[in-house]
């Protein structure tokens, strides 16, 4: 009964946890960690849920074509949205049939400038099957500039005002040569079949070394470039290799999106290649600059083997083409994609001043994997670990992204989204909707009744309907230590206690012009169409796993060199208890706050630990 008590005594003391604690989860993590290493590198094949991509699409809204959207055509040209909150509805609560305001997020879906990509010298497994030999087929970089292409010129089809917005042609074109001519030196050559003269004209303008196409929004005098368009370096260069000699194609229309997702499921369909194809896909979702955190494009070098056929995974139906927007729309609202990747490395049940000892070890162990190797590694673990957001891994690896991302996370807290736990089904934060209850009640000796104090903070959040003082979840994933006296936290924790509110997402609102909206509560989550070995396989490991991490419960004592260090623990401790001081600091809570990871959060209290994107991009370079 006294144990809330203690908790507090202890605490208030020193924000750090004990040695007892500090060694017991480095052990568990170390042992957690390096077994799913292993798994990853025994297993050949990628994990079956590198490819649902389908996976995330649930309740994921579309990309509006409205015309009343309301558009900002600064830096970049942006839409404005927010998410929709139900919080329950228990009968005679104050709060009944209340929704909760979420802040508009400004949502970029046009730049300035094109992006640009280079072909890396490192080659990238392509296949379901994880063969990697010199008979193999990699076809990622083709298939990823058909992509941008796709997403671009479906934006300006959704977005277009005029005739002013467009999607055309340039003069630079890739080699096209018949198969029996001399191949050009430093060329990447490949050959593509039997094609009719639009086709052949739209993969010249794809393939070309530069913009061999542009798709173009204008607005206030202003040309924008949709965040998916993307061309090879003028320093990359294609060949086409025909059968026979062609016409040159004649004046023609570039192709609409769908018109060109046929022309590369086509390509997919001759080469048996529609895993290369869904990786693509996923990789796409990865190429706007807002979620790249500063890295460049890199796509794996191309490899082409003729006169052999490699087998591929098998696929039932290719890409519905309805879903594109939506896929756009999840793609460009921000911190969606970095969030759901970045919460494969919270683990419910620590607090925040562990948040070291859980994610160093994971740090060390992939740090110890041969550079070469270490993206698609990478990826079979995280595919084992969430196998939810194992399409976004896949697609980072294809794009280079992967580098970066593990610099981020081993220095920083990224921004949490809490409507991609619900877009892309992936854990992100102790206030993920799943967390919420009914805060478990405990009275000490002295008649004091207390809650956790995380319980408290879910509260702070839900209740206030306005968003007016907790309009976002705090930075930090890992929830706060401790319990707080009941009489002593705000009036609304206090009348909510036994409601067991909960965020319920219920949609995504577009914001037009004149102060409207548009609603859309989003696609319905599709079942997955993909039939692969090794889903059972895949299974088994996980499970496996998790009941490892579960049954060794005793740990081993480590050597004093072995503590790692407390950087993001302070981040993580900082950041979820500075959310909290719009409320005051409590009497009982002063000793806590003279601890030097705290005071100067008193002192300055606009100070931001972390921020968003586009501060970490500045600081992983």
């Amino acid at each position: 009964m006294q144990a809330c008590a203690r908790h507090d005594e202890r605490s208030a003391k020193c924000l750090r946890p004990n040695t007892e604690q500090s060694l017991r989860v480095l052990s568990k993590s170390r042992r957690y960690w390096k077994e799913l290493l292993d798994s990853a590198m025994s297993t050949i094949n990628y994990p079956a849920s590198c490819f649902r991509i389908h996976g995330l699409l649930n309740q994921t809204p579309a990309l509006p074509s409205h015309p009343g959207i309301r558009e900002d055509a600064g830096n970049s040209l942006c839409l404005e949205g927010s998410p929709e909150w139900d919080i329950g509805r228990p009968s005679g609560c104050s709060l009944e049939s209340t929704t909760k305001a979420s802040r508009l997020q400004k949502v970029p879906i046009g730049l300035l400038e094109p992006t640009f990509c280079q072909l890396s010298k490192v080659h990238l497994p392509a296949r379901a099957d994880g063969h990697d030999t010199d008979t193999s087929t990699n076809y990622l970089a083709i298939f990823v500039l058909g992509w941008s292409y796709i997403f671009s010129a479906r934006l300006v089809e959704l977005r277009g005002e005029s005739f002013a917005d467009q999607v055309i042609y340039t003069e630079l074109r890739a080699t096209v040569r018949v198969q029996t001519d001399e191949a050009q030196n430093n060329y990447w050559s490949f050959q593509m079949g039997d094609l009719t003269a639009t086709e052949l004209r739209w993969w010249e303008a794809i393939l070309a070394s530069g913009c061999g196409w542009q798709a173009v929004l204008c607005r206030s005098g202003r040309r924008y470039y949709p965040s998916w368009s993307c061309h090879l370096d003028r320093e990359e260069h294609f060949e086409i290799i025909l059968s026979a000699e062609a016409l040159d194609p004649p004046a023609c229309r570039p192709p609409t999106s769908k018109e060109a997702q046929q022309y590369l499921s086509a390509f997919a369909r001759a080469n048996n290649a529609y895993d290369q194809l869904l990786i693509a896909l996923a990789a796409s979702l990865t190429l706007p600059p807002q979620g790249r955190f500063g890295a460049p494009i890199v796509l794996p070098h191309p490899r082409a083997i003729y006169h052999r056929c490699v087998k591929s995974m098998s696929v039932q139906q290719s890409v519905n083409t309805s879903h594109i927007p939506h896929y756009i729309a999840l793609s460009s609202i921000p911190h969606i994609l970095s969030s759901s990747m970045f919460g494969c490395f919270w683990e419910p049940g620590l607090e925040c001043h562990l948040a070291s000892e859980w994610i160093n070890p994971a740090q060390s162990l992939v740090q110890s994997i041969k550079e070469a190797e270490r993206p698609q590694i990478v990826v079979k673990m995280m595919a084992l670990h969430r196998p939810s957001s194992a399409p976004l891994w896949i697609g980072a690896a294809t794009t280079g992204l992967i580098p970066t991302l593990l610099r981020v996370v081993d220095k920083h807290l990224p921004p949490i989204s809490l409507e991609a736990t619900i877009w892309t089904s992936s854990m992100q934060s102790f206030m993920d909707p799943q967390y919420y209850r009914v805060p478990p009640k405990k009275t000490d000796s002295e008649g004091r009744t207390c809650i956790p104090r995380e319980d408290e903070f879910r509260l702070l959040y839900v209740t206030d309907v306005d968003s007016r003082r907790y309009p976002s979840p705090p930075l930090s994933p890992w929830p706060p230590f401790g319990t707080v006296e009941l009489k002593d936290t705000a009036l609304e924790v206090q009348q909510h206690l036994e409601c067991a509110h909960r965020p319920l997402y219920k949609q995504w609102n577009w914001q037009l012009e004149h102060g409207l909206t548009l609603h859309d509560p989003g696609i319905i989550p599709v079942v997955n169409s993909i039939p692969l070995k090794g889903n059972s396989l895949a299974g088994q490991l996980l499970s496996q796993l998790i009941q490892l991490w579960k049954s060794q419960r005793s740990s081993r004592r480590a050597e004093h060199n072995d503590i790692c260090s407390e950087t993001l623990s302070r981040s993580a401790t900082r950041c979820v208890f500075q959310w909290s001081l719009s409320d005051g600091v409590r009497p009982e809570d002063k000793a806590l706050w003279e601890d030097e990871w705290l005071k100067d959060l008193l002192e300055d209290g606009s100070e931001s630990e972390a921020s968003g994107d586009e501060v970490i991009s500045r600081t992983v370079e």
